[in-house]
């Protein structure tokens, strides 16, 4: 015994002498009195003392029970129930190894008790045994859970290849997203395609009601003068446009890839060392694209990929491409040469929007502010600039004869009808009319991609109205007029009189279009607009 106890214990005997002493001294006179306190003293005391002493020991050997019993049936609890707590939020999940899902207080709080009832031995401690696994459960933080792979491959397979073209664009995404929960490396900035601004949002909107924070801090859509070393690209597909093909897979999958986010995070540290644990050397490149480069050297290689200099004034123009290089780019044919396609000068617009494609290509915001673009510009190119007429001469392009003569198979084919509103074309009946067109010119047909197409149009004819990507309003084709087309077909099927459903009205136009064969047919929806336009009293 230490010397501290052993003067204590003195102390506590002493006291003892003391306290009976006066007792005696105080009854002295009290036979009564003296009795009581001796028979007390020697024959009562020490029977309770030993019942006291043996009901201690007992509550210390169930306390002891019960300590053990609560310990394996709150162990077996956490284990066999993977509950996880967002201080942010106050909301509780729960993970069966597979999925993540938000989970009631109330419905943990039951199922607890629940256990402790049919267990009996804990009943006693049946509130301390909750409190506890409540307590544990909330230190359980869903931020840093670690996910089942089974997990990890389901949301790769959904954001692959839907919305990335390849899994290690999904892991980095993923990445990224984690870093930006837990507020990691914020001077980077990543840039995603303004086509992706809807989705983020959507997906930042999830990930403020499950956990309480932003993610798209470093993520950005547009260039603002932002330093070129901390800048990340990342191609998204064009896929993510449509609305109906996202929002579902986010409904349903969001939590597990805002959990898979922030474990790729915590295990790669940050994104930028995630692709040093990659062999995607083509993603890198990508990636760090505007961090190798600067204006300078970026405007040297699209000359490069995209202007061809002349000593002289050319005499004659690269054919425009038959296939497509990618779906940025333009390919060409230059064993061929059409005299008809002579450019021998590029103008300041036709430039810009070549440099848009090349943008494009490179999955890149417009990095350059337009005067400053043209200055770099015409200073890399000041023999061939003639600022009189605000062009480039002496350069051509193998990709603008084709855009040349797309602008001519619209000046010369479509009109604009202000107050027409039954007017319409979907971008793919332009496509193919464009084929006539070019055909009927002995031209060799150049082919372009439905996103080609649009931005041709936006660019050229910013005026237009178009709807959904696809829908291009109040214009008339002189090489098809598609409301003649229904008409002349109706007219010859209502010949009888008699009511049709609209259903074999539209197979009987179908069989009967005169223009079948060239594949102008219109749409079913197109047609119900027309028929029920002119001919609503024939259908049934």
């Amino acid at each position: 015994m230490s010397t501290n106890i052993i003067e204590n214990t003195s102390n506590k005997i002493t006291d003892a002498h003391r306290v009976i002493d006066e007792l005696f001294t105080k009854y002295a006179n009290n036979p009564y009195m003296l009795e009581r306190t001796y028979n007390y003293i020697c024959q009562q005391l020490p029977n309770q003392l030993e019942v006291l002493d043996r009901t201690h020991e007992l509550r210390i050997s169930r306390i002891e029970e019960l300590t053990v019993e609560q310990h394996a049936f709150i162990t077996e609890f956490i284990a066999k129930n993977q509950y996880f707590y967002v201080p942010a939020t106050e909301l509780f999940y729960h993970y069966d190894g597979k999925h993540y899902r938000l989970y009631n207080e109330d419905d943990i709080l039951h199922q607890i008790l629940t256990l402790i009832t049919k267990d009996k031995q804990l009943m006693c401690w049946k509130q301390r045994t909750k409190v506890y696994i409540m307590k544990r459960i909330k230190e359980n933080i869903l931020l840093k859970s670690v996910p089942e792979s089974y997990t990890i491959q389901n949301v790769l397979s959904v954001l692959h290849p839907t919305i990335f073209s390849t899994r290690t664009e999904a892991k980095y995404f993923l990445t990224i997203i984690g870093d930006n929960i837990f507020k990691k490396n914020s001077h980077l900035i990543h840039f995603l395609h303004a086509n992706s601004k809807h989705f983020i949002r959507e997906l930042n909107a999830m990930c403020q009601g499950f956990l309480g924070t932003n993610l798209f801090q470093t993520i950005k859509h547009k260039y603002h003068e932002h330093s070129y070393q901390h800048s990340r690209i990342l191609k998204i597909n064009d896929i993510i446009k449509n609305e109906a093909i996202w929002r579902p897979l986010l409904m349903t999958w969001s939590l597990d890839i805002l959990c898979v986010a922030c474990h790729y995070s915590m295990r790669f540290n940050c994104s930028d060392d995630f692709l040093l644990h990659t062999n995607d050397e083509p993603l890198c490149q990508s990636v760090f694209y505007l961090n190798r480069n600067d204006p300078s050297n970026i405007v040297d290689h699209f000359i490069a990929d995209y202007l061809q200099k002349n000593q002289r004034q050319p005499t004659r123009a690269t054919r425009s491409l038959q296939n497509e290089e990618s779906s940025h780019n333009f390919s060409s044919n230059t064993d061929e040469i059409d005299s008809k396609n002579i450019t021998g000068q590029i103008t300041w617009k036709n430039m810009q929007y070549l440099w848009k494609y090349f943008l494009e290509s490179k999955n890149l915001p417009a990095i350059l502010f337009q005067q400053a673009l043209k200055t770099i510009f015409t200073q890399k190119l000041s023999e061939y600039y003639k600022p009189e007429i605000d062009s480039f001469v002496g350069i051509f392009s193998k990709h603008l004869p084709a855009i040349q003569k797309f602008i001519s198979f619209w000046e010369e084919t479509i009109t604009i009808q202000e107050d027409d509103i039954e007017h319409d074309f979907e971008i793919d009946e332009l496509s193919i009319l464009f084929k006539l067109w070019c055909e009927n010119q002995g031209e060799t047909v150049s082919s372009f991609n439905h996103s080609q197409l649009l931005n041709l149009i936006d660019y050229f004819y910013p005026n237009i109205e178009i709807d959904q990507d696809k829908y291009i309003y109040k214009i008339h084709c002189s090489l098809w007029d598609k409301q003649l087309d229904v008409q002349t077909v109706m007219e010859s099927l209502l010949e009888n009189g008699e009511r049709l459903s609209l259903y074999d009205a539209y197979r009987f136009y179908c069989q009967n279009c005169p223009r079948a064969k060239q594949t102008l047919i219109v749409s079913k929806s197109y047609f119900e607009k027309c028929v029920y336009s002119r001919f609503s009293d024939y259908i049934s």
